[in-house]
């Protein structure tokens, strides 16, 4: 396979990571808690309750948009006694503190049906999700989720069971590998860049939770190159998803991730578009691939000017080095061209 490991990674540390951006929604997100506080406190009603961060923000997943159209999703947990028996009048509440709390918001915070969401006209929100806590009948420490009716969840686990496996999966330099640690990360950051790579996608392709558990079933794991790793993962979850198309909560089998029809359709897409994206990837597998080519393959899986701007690079350099060389038309790479 065509070597684009430091590609792959240069396209990672420019344009996938967040760096500065991801102190600016560590700073909106603490403004909120304080807002919230504030504004129980005007309201009369008790402000105690711990913040945890959850979701992609949390799993250090979330990855670079160009319209900063980020979610950040804070888990706010209160002693039982002091939130409304019902889980909407919960949200309500908070709905209403956020509010008196104050701030130059895209438009008033509002109760959703699994949080309340706070807007920034910056395009990204906050989801402040609602729990409370208490011990159960037999004295066993329980956390509830404020839904449509209070659910069994510790806001925790699906972060814990991530960063475990994270740890425990991928290749590590302590132990010799090439690659820098993390690699499972990096996997899942790169594929969930391809499923927003299209504004056409947008709404049509599986969210990130789901695309995370795909990723860590599928994961490959290579100590010596990520370009390898996540080939052969996106050939693992095409091949997966063709036989099975259901995802369960990697913290809770019971619950299916894919219950709905819509998310049923969603993971077709993502398989069809897997399948196009490694007939693309294919001409890496061709002992004559040359750089722009490598590039050209890369740029339609990510769709981002990086892999068009090296393509140009490796073609001025390849000319001046070797003189003309075979730029791919759109005919296969299987085609007579190689022979």
């Amino acid at each position: 396979m065509y070597d684009t490991h430091k590609d792959l990674n240069k396209f990672y540390e420019d344009h996938v990571r967040l760096k500065d951006e991801r102190k600016t929604l560590a700073d909106h997100r603490n403004t909120n808690i304080d807002r919230l506080k504030a504004g129980l406190k005007e309201l009369g009603f008790p402000n105690t309750f711990e913040p945890k961060d959850q979701g992609s923000f949390a799993m250090q997943t979330i990855n670079k948009h160009p319209e900063k159209d980020y979610d950040i999703d804070v888990a706010i947990i209160f002693a039982k006694s002091d939130l409304p028996e019902n889980p909407t009048d919960a949200r309500k509440r908070i709905e209403a503190a956020m509010i008196k709390g104050g701030g130059n918001f895209k438009k008033q915070p509002e109760a959703k049906t699994n949080a309340v969401r706070v807007y920034y006209a910056a395009g990204h929100h906050v989801d402040l999700a609602i729990y409370r806590s208490f011990n159960d009948a037999f004295g066993n420490p329980t956390i509830e989720h404020a839904g449509p009716e209070w659910t069994n969840r510790d806001p925790m686990q699906i972060t814990n069971w991530f960063t475990t496996l994270v740890e425990s999966k991928s290749p590590s330099k302590a132990n010799g590998a090439k690659v820098e640690d993390s690699q499972l990360r990096r996997v899942v950051r790169w594929l969930k860049m391809f499923a927003k790579s299209r504004p056409s996608w947008e709404g049509n392709m599986p969210g990130g939770l789901i695309i995370s558990a795909l990723a860590e079933d599928c994961y490959v794991a290579n100590q010596y190159r990520d370009d390898s790793s996540l080939y052969d993962t996106m050939v693992n979850m095409r091949g997966r998803l063709g036989t099975n198309k259901e995802v369960k909560n990697p913290v809770d089998p019971s619950q299916s991730l894919t219950s709905r029809d819509k998310d049923k359709t969603r993971t077709e897409n993502l398989r069809e578009n897997l399948e196009c994206a490694i007939d693309e990837l294919g001409v890496l597998f061709n002992l004559r691939c040359t750089s722009p080519q490598a590039m050209q393959a890369w740029n339609w899986v990510f769709n981002h000017p990086f892999w068009a701007e090296k393509d140009e690079d490796s073609n001025e350099t390849s000319t001046k080095k070797d003189g003309p060389i075979f730029v791919q038309t759109g005919r296969p790479w299987w085609s007579d061209e190689f022979d």
